[in-house]
């Protein structure tokens, strides 16, 4: 499909696109009050790494001690959130005086981290909300591997106690707001690091108790389902169809939609679903750089017998599209555009998220467009590609609301 589509006409189906808009975290993701019944109500590591410890203790609190270790203490889970807001309670247990290391004096602090994330070749990047407490002082950085990037401050804040602070950041693909025992200290943009896990975080030669750690989203998921497409369990249709043939390659699922017959390639995921959130990777193989390749969602029957449904597509120049298909007669509801965010020659990653009537579009983790007032109607949803092209599948994330 090449990028010469037809503005739709919305006739009050449809509210306007809209720019990203901030979310409100209320419904409780997460919550880890370190008062385990069992070995199982452990989140959060147990045991001793190199120079530091990691312990639940009677009472509800849990420790990391790094007073040994020349390199911070850090336990994190691995999730993939991007709009959230994440809150802890702690305090240091080993004194606040500055520790020399290297011969360079590091100030003794604890935090949280988020948008958690590790590489191919296991190197660690997140984002930290540390304070000081001696120093009444603040810093958010950027954390990849051993090296770091303040990206607010560090400043002294009034906000910061002595001894024990609640830290709390709000998160919302890409929009930062950071809070110290209820009163904001700064917001930034990070245009980096965008989704991921949290944790709780100590600097080196430091020790620190939390109390807890909470997580709150805007929805939670009652289900996830995730697919590296290996082939196991076997969801995807494999096999020729109007001339497009579908087959799981080298580790991922390929749309070879280049044959003689013209035709789109349309695989569809199995049952029904109206709020979810779906993510896949994906890469074009061979074609023209300007033909279109995503996801469809809402694919639903009309009066006529056809089937009508949405896309998000992005091409291998760099552009994007949101569409409202009718009897396969695609109208731009967000007409192409060219987008920073889009690795050309490379895998992209792609999300959709419809729950509550808000349709939001990512791509990298990148918000990129949004639309409201969406009914929530049960259709089909799946991988899309236009003829003429050859598209790889890495990854498939569905999850159910």
């Amino acid at each position: 499909m090449q990028r010469l589509t037809t503005t739709l006409t919305l006739l009050g189906l449809l509210a306007a696109f809209a720019l990203p808009h901030t979310a409100a975290a209320s419904v409780e993701y997460f919550r880890d009050d370190f008062t385990p019944s069992g070995p199982e109500g452990k989140y959060f590591f147990e045991g001793v790494l190199g120079d530091k410890v990691f312990k639940y203790e009677l009472g509800g609190i849990y420790i990391i001690d790094a007073t040994r270790a020349f390199d911070f203490g850090h336990s994190v889970l691995t999730h993939d959130l991007s709009t959230y807001e994440l809150e802890a309670r702690g305090k240091l247990t080993a004194g606040a005086s500055p520790r020399v290391i290297d011969g360079v004096p590091v100030k003794a602090g604890w935090g949280i981290t988020f948008n958690y994330s590790e590489t191919a070749d296991g190197a660690e990047r997140f984002l930290l909300a540390l304070v000081n407490p001696a120093e009444h002082n603040f810093v958010l950085r950027r954390v990849v591997n051993d090296s770091h990037e303040d990206i607010l401050g560090p400043f002294v804040s009034e906000a910061v106690r002595p001894d024990s602070n609640v830290l709390r950041v709000k998160v919302d693909a890409g929009r930062i707001t950071a809070y110290v025992n209820g009163a904001e200290v700064g917001s930034c943009f990070e245009d980096q690091l965008l989704s991921g896990g949290f944790g709780l975080y100590v600097t080196p030669r430091s020790a620190a108790e939390y109390d807890y750690i909470a997580v709150y989203t805007d929805h939670k998921p009652r289900a996830v389902i995730e697919d590296n497409f290996s082939g196991q369990p076997h969801r995807w249709f494999a096999g020729e169809h109007e001339g497009v043939v579908y087959e799981y390659a080298d580790g991922g699922y390929t749309i070879k939609a280049t044959g003689d017959g013209g035709k789109a390639g349309m695989s569809f995921y199995p049952g029904e679903q109206s709020e979810f959130s779906l993510e896949v990777e994906v890469r074009k193989l061979a074609g023209p750089d300007n033909y279109g390749y995503g996801v469809f969602f809402q694919d639903l029957p009309n009066e006529h017998g056809g089937f009508d449904q949405f896309r998000f597509l992005i091409s291998g120049d760099g552009w994007f599209t949101v569409q409202r298909s009718f009897e396969d007669v695609p109208r731009a509801l967000f007409q192409w555009a060219e987008s920073e965010r889009i690795r050309r020659g490379a895998a992209n990653r792609l999300k959709v998220k419809l729950v509550g009537g808000e349709l939001t579009f990512f791509i990298n983790g990148y918000e990129v467009c949004s639309l409201a007032d969406l009914p929530a109607t049960p259709g089909k949803l799946g991988l899309y590609t236009s003829a003429g092209l050859e598209v790889e599948y890495r990854s498939f994330r569905l999850e159910l609301y």
